[in-house]
């Protein structure tokens, strides 16, 4: 018999789009399972349900001795050449576990959490597909600031932070998320 290709909807990545079971190797089919109104894939066989998951990605406000931590990456619009560390959280890694290691990788400071300021949900078709951002304030505790992979790395007093690039969303949410947050808490000191 040939198998019949399973349909997905365009923000499942390629990748994860299944026509055979990883498990037996079967066909896979699509139907509802749980009562919940999803149509989930799968497998006849040995009842293998495959549940593609949202990506979950960190951005971190880093609070340094002279200001807030940047990342100057190559190739961004010398009018908005700034963003903040950030990316994936590995499988079995906390947000905030995530959130020191982008850190330390992308800046070289060693940084401890503060706060958590926001989360936002980005329905992304392509890579990486659905994801959930969580967005950190962390503060400097040690290491030593160098530049990475990623880019320059710099410390700028808060009121001349440079304009974040239009391309990096995710950096800008978090850091307009510190500003409003930061104001907030200062205006309801005076």
């Amino acid at each position: 018999m040939v198998p019949r290709w399973i349909a997905y909807s365009d923000d499942v990545l390629p990748r994860l789009r299944y026509q055979f079971c990883p498990m037996c190797r079967s066909s896979l089919t699509r139907r509802m399972i749980n009562g919940d109104n999803i149509s989930r894939v799968q497998c006849p066989t040995c009842g293998w349900v495959h549940f593609p998951g949202n990506a979950m990605g960190v951005n971190v406000v880093i609070v340094a001795e002279g200001g807030i931590v940047a990342l100057l990456p190559p190739g961004e619009p010398a009018e908005a050449p700034a963003a903040l560390p950030g990316g994936h959280v590995e499988y079995g890694e906390s947000p905030e576990e995530a959130a020191m290691r982008e850190a330390r990788e992308e800046t070289g400071l060693e940084t401890e959490i503060v706060r958590c300021l926001v989360w936002q949900y980005y329905r992304h078709i392509g890579y990486p597909g659905p994801i959930l951002n969580l967005f950190f304030e962390a503060r400097a505790i040690g290491g030593e600031l160098r530049d990475s992979e990623e880019g320059h790395v710099r410390i700028y007093p808060l009121e001349e932070f440079p304009p974040i690039s239009p391309r990096r969303k995710a950096s800008q949410k978090a850091f307009q998320t510190y500003m409003n947050l930061t104001s907030n808490s200062i205006s309801n000191l005076i």
